[in-house]
């Protein structure tokens, strides 16, 4: 598909468009799932549904086109404000003048966002001084990592593990993978309400949240079976790195656990 042949474009829903033009403004998945409060493999679900329907192979580029199709369609509709014929207009259409102004402001914005992507870009290819920062998201991560006075170097592994994936085949399959082996461990279904699973280009996260009155035996059993998934049959073709637990702060505080899982092939 070319920037000229955009008619693919039409086939994308409210969402996926929304996740393509957050990315064309230099947004990555996991500043997307921030803005949007979605997980991030919810982000890359929408990218992968957007790629399986358009047939373009890269999210980077299918959002450049739906940035552009936007860019133009405005740019179209002011040239057609300066420079088409006058037409006969409706009682309740709004006055030429007013239509010009509307779509002038758009194309300021416009500018304004690509002057924004522009300094993004700049930012990012400038290390900046180290800094600390406080956490923005309330993900299952951030929660595990705010209860650990000493965590592993969860931080950087959760990052890595939400960077974009180069290799999306990868990526969807390994996700679904650790899905069926987790919910396969007994009683796994009633006594984990939340689990999420996203694997970038070599890196996996696996993050759960326990019911709330799962306790004593029951925790230490499905503790336990998570820490030997690595050691169950068939082989999975990951390497454990770390299996950490902890509890949420409340007055009914929910066990969650974290996982990161390494690619091996």
């Amino acid at each position: 598909m070319t920037l000229g042949d955009t008619s693919v474009l039409d086939r994308l829903n409210g969402a996926e468009r929304d996740v393509l033009v957050l990315l064309a403004q230099g947004h990555t998945a996991k500043s997307i799932a921030s803005l949007r409060s979605v997980t991030v493999a919810a982000v890359n679900e929408r990218l992968r549904s957007a790629r399986r329907k358009t047939g373009v192979g890269s999210s980077r580029e299918l959002a450049r086109l739906v940035g552009a199709q936007d860019n133009r369609h405005d740019l179209i509709g002011l040239a057609d404000t300066r420079l088409g014929p006058e037409t006969p207009s409706r009682p309740d259409a709004p006055s030429l003048g007013r239509a010009f102004l509307t779509r002038r402001w758009r194309l300021i914005v416009i500018t304004a966002t690509l002057l924004a992507t522009g300094l993004l870009a700049y930012q990012a290819a400038t290390p900046p001084a180290p800094q600390l920062q406080t956490p923005r998201s309330n993900s299952l991560v951030e929660e595990i990592l705010a209860a650990t006075s000493s965590p592993p170097d969860i931080a950087a592994l959760h990052a890595e593990a939400s960077a974009h994936s180069n290799d999306e085949t990868w990526s969807s399959a390994t996700e679904q993978l650790l899905k069926s082996r987790h919910e396969a461990l007994p009683d796994f279904g009633m006594d984990v309400e939340t689990l999420n699973i996203t694997c970038a280009t070599t890196l996996c996260e696996v993050v759960g949240k326990a019911r709330s009155d799962l306790a004593g035996e029951k925790l230490d059993r499905l503790m336990a079976a998570i820490q030997g998934l690595d050691r169950s049959e068939p082989r999975l073709p990951l390497k454990a790195l770390v299996h950490h637990f902890n509890a949420t702060n409340g007055s009914r505080p929910n066990a969650v656990f974290v996982s990161y899982w390494h690619r091996e092939d």
